[in-house]
């Protein structure tokens, strides 16, 4: 589960790491739908990472299939 901090760039979530006990910000892995170029971004999403999401979780904007969706470094299609 990825943490939200105000004290971070928006674009950056933080993820604790329990077995040093620090907390490492870094830029959360983002996904694209193959349909319609919706951008799954966890930072935007209530922090929740695109792999923790459940196997039949379909996009919100076309109910494409998760398995359609590929990494990306895009931030938004404009």
């Amino acid at each position: 589960m990825w943490i939200i901090s105000d004290e971070i760039e928006k674009d950056f979530a933080v993820l604790p790491m329990a077995s040093i006990n620090v907390f490492k910000a870094f830029e959360p892995q983002r996904y694209i739908c193959g349909c319609n170029a919706y951008i799954y971004d966890p930072a935007t999403m209530g922090g929740l990472a695109f792999e923790e999401l459940g196997k039949k979780w379909k996009c919100p904007k076309c109910g494409a299939k998760k398995k359609t969706f590929t990494k990306t470094s895009l931030r938004s299609i404009t």
